[in-house]
């Protein structure tokens, strides 16, 4: 019976010290030899898998090899050594025991010199076991060796992240430093400004988008494309991705590394991190916004919401009005304000408004009370956002202006 050989080969960077040997030139030399001596074998397909780790089965290649055994294209599978098929022994001894004799898989480790047509019951050989095990443990011990070894790198100050954030690039000079990428760092300092002139994400957004400005993934394409820009996409700006800017700590110089970790040594799925094992380097980089004003942000992100209009303007008074009697913000109904407590479950009462009315009350109330606007006769929102901190609207429909100190 001819035998349609998979040859199966996989590398990875755990191969270490071991890299060139383990090459996937070497790998496929050595099943060629071997192929090449046995006149009742040829080799149906290579299966490779260049850059995955042998703990990880959800590989392309490996995945088509088992496609093509259940479909009969292949009836034997050779590997240079045990640890290329993988280094999870339980997966392992499942192929070798279960899916290879289910399908009448001749299987052949070469370096192992075994080969399942002179021994069936594979893992009575106690040398195939043992191998399998001792695969499995050193893939354990190199992944709790990498993980130290990240890990010191990250608590030295080291940025390890194979990409820079926005706004910055990894020096050429060494790549575990960060220095700033002149159009993109100005791009962020732009949107620290509108902030903190009181302008919501969302509003901030839209200006982005009216200036065409690219979105982080889509900048970072740039470069690749050589300038053929009509091959970005020009996704656009929205209210979660100025977010994520506004409340990034390494625009302030720094780093917070550790915040995920994988599951195990066998699962690559990754896992959050409690917040007080976060390894985080503070002067790390130049920063693109002072602390105080980051701070600044902060807290005038805590009141803002993402309403606005089809100009991308926000309303007058969204994120000012307070109920005074549960606190909760109100929210706007065609011409008047309701509280918001009121309008969900009704434990309050509605404290309303007409925006008209609360427009010329406080144009009035600023007038009276503060010197630089006492002519003011139009209200925006650039206004209120440098001398309210917030309006209380009571019960009795009594309105109270609160300024900033």
């Amino acid at each position: 019976m001819e035998n349609k050989v998979g040859a199966y080969i996989r590398l990875s960077k755990e191969d270490g010290d071991n890299l060139e040997s383990n090459s996937i030139t070497n790998q496929k030399n050595i099943i060629k030899q071997f192929v090449d001596n046995c006149p009742d074998m040829t080799v149906a397909e290579f299966y490779i898998d260049d850059g995955y780790s042998g703990t990880n089965f959800d590989r392309p290649a490996i995945k088509k090899l088992m496609e093509d055994i259940v479909d009969e294209k292949v009836n034997a599978v050779i590997v240079k050594d045990l640890s290329r098929l993988g280094r999870n022994h339980i997966y392992v001894d499942f192929l070798l025991e279960e899916i290879f004799p289910k399908h009448k898989i001749r299987f052949i480790s070469i370096l192992d010199k075994f080969d399942s047509n002179e021994n069936e019951d594979i893992m009575d050989d106690y040398t195939v076991a043992v191998r399998s095990l001792m695969n499995d443990i050193y893939s354990h011990q190199i992944s709790k060796k990498t993980k130290s070894v990240l890990r010191t790198k990250k608590e030295s100050g080291e940025y390890i992240s194979p990409s820079a954030p926005y706004g910055y690039l990894k020096d050429p000079e060494d790549k575990h430093k960060l220095i700033k990428d002149m159009e993109a760092s100005n791009n962020v300092k732009m949107i620290f400004e509108m902030a903190l002139k009181g302008k919501l994400p969302s509003e901030i957004a839209y200006i982005l988008n009216e200036r065409k400005i690219l979105i982080p993934s889509e900048y970072k394409k740039k470069d690749k494309l050589n300038e053929n820009l009509e091959y970005l996409e020009y996704k656009k700006w929205n209210n979660d991705r100025v977010t994520e800017i506004l409340k990034n700590r390494v625009y302030i110089g720094e780093i917070t590394q550790g915040k995920k970790k994988s599951e195990s040594y066998r699962s690559h799925k990754l896992v959050n991190v409690d917040k007080e094992n976060w390894i985080i380097t503070k002067n790390h980089h130049e920063p693109l916004v002072s602390e105080e004003n980051f701070n600044k942000v902060q807290e005038l992100l805590k009141r803002q919401g993402t309403k606005v209009d089809e100009n991308g303007n926000a309303d007058l008074f969204y994120g000012y009005l307070i109920c005074n009697e549960c606190g909760a913000t109100l929210r706007k109904s065609q011409k008047y304000y309701y509280c918001n407590t009121y309008s969900r479950t009704r434990k309050c009462s509605k404290h309303s408004t007409n925006r008209a009315r609360l427009i010329d009350y406080v144009i009035n109330d600023i007038n009276k009370k503060v010197e630089k606007y006492k002519n003011l006769t139009e209200l925006n929102r650039d206004i209120m956002f440098e001398i309210i901190d917030s309006i209380k609207i009571c019960e009795d429909g009594r309105i109270i202006v609160k300024y900033k100190k």
